[in-house]
């Protein structure tokens, strides 16, 4: 039986990270010790939905530490998924108070039109994460759908895992959203179109982050029956929404296959690790006073910056889609 254990601080994701690709994946018995004082959204939903997507069979032993948060783990999904308990009367699958716990979206219904299963679950996400504010849940809404609809429209994988929480303090609101996918990564996606050649992760993730960079559905042609115009792919979300993470004082980790990005660069896992999918966190502080013509005019800058660098750049489309430009119509 391998061990895994769940005690350093959030800040230490790469530990995380790196002790879930070192598990031998011959032996799916894993003792997981949990002694943490508290469990944060990224690394909650990457170690549960982790161990849940590999089958692993995990028999969990809470420490010291651990019993300081461990009955917010629970209520947050995260021993539910890591032990892969079949029972979902034992799930939380409430989007309510200060955070959304951990659960498994399938996304097989998905369409690029109104009301989407993506747009729902965001909106959901976002009404909990805004604590009430009006203005706050609109940033929001429009960051988690432009990287939710990356799920479908580029892992090819048919269900997401995600996770978010906010902390409420006098002149701001801080909120995390972590979301993961096990289907394929950016340079598969990128490499499935003939427009690019990418030979490693890290220049996948490089080109992944630059405006109008994108392998999804660009002609209309393309789209099925009922599907809109406005939802057609330009490259912009993931570009728009890592600069407004540098703007809003957030912070950002991208994880795809064998790379890794945050604010300080990209570069490759330890030791040639691959990483079975794509696992985003995204965190920022939105003030209270942030106005919603301020942040738009953030957001319009933002594109026109990577409309005029994306003329520059190899196969890239230099206009953004309405919904990567748009806060859509409240």
């Amino acid at each position: 039986m391998q061990e895994l254990r769940i005690d350093r601080h959030e800040a230490q994701y790469r530990y995380y990270i790196n002790s879930l690709l070192e598990l031998d994946p011959t032996d799916k018995e894993v003792k997981l010790i949990y002694d943490i004082k508290f469990l944060t959204p990224f690394v909650g939903a990457l170690v549960a939905s982790f161990l849940n997507s590999q089958e692993y069979h995990v028999i969990s032993e809470i420490n010291d530490e651990g019993k300081y948060s461990a009955s917010y783990a629970k209520n947050n999904n995260f021993f539910h998924f890591a032990e892969s308990d079949k029972n979902i009367d034992n799930r939380n699958k409430d989007f309510s108070g200060s955070f959304t716990p951990i659960m498994k979206t399938p996304l097989d219904t998905y369409y690029r039109a109104e009301d989407n299963i993506v747009e729902n679950v965001s909106k959901k996400i976002s009404n909990v994460l805004s604590a009430g504010n009006d203005k706050v849940y609109r940033i929001l809404e429009y960051i988690i759908s432009e990287l939710f609809r990356n799920i479908p429209e580029h892992s090819q994988c048919l269900e997401g895992w995600h996770c978010s929480q906010h902390w409420v303090h006098d002149d701001y609101i801080e909120a995390e959203i972590a979301l993961i996918d096990y289907g394929r990564g950016f340079r598969e996606s990128l490499n499935s179109t003939s427009k690019f050649q990418v030979l490693d992760d890290v220049e996948a993730i490089r080109l992944a982050l630059e405006p109008g960079i994108t392998a999804g559905i660009v002609d209309k042609s393309h789209l099925r029956e009922g599907e809109k115009t406005e939802y057609l792919n330009s490259g912009y979300g993931l570009y728009a929404i890592t600069e407004l993470c540098k703007v809003l004082k957030g912070q950002y980790v991208i994880v795809s296959r064998g790379a890794i990005a945050t604010k300080n660069g990209i570069e490759y896992l330890r030791g040639n690790l691959v990483f079975p999918g794509t696992a985003i966190k995204i965190k920022l502080r939105i003030p209270n006073k942030l106005s919603y013509d301020t942040f738009n005019s953030i957001l319009q800058g933002i594109i026109k910056k990577g409309q005029h660098s994306s003329k520059s750049i190899k196969g890239a489309i230099n206009i953004a889609s309405p919904k990567s430009r748009s806060m859509g119509n409240y």
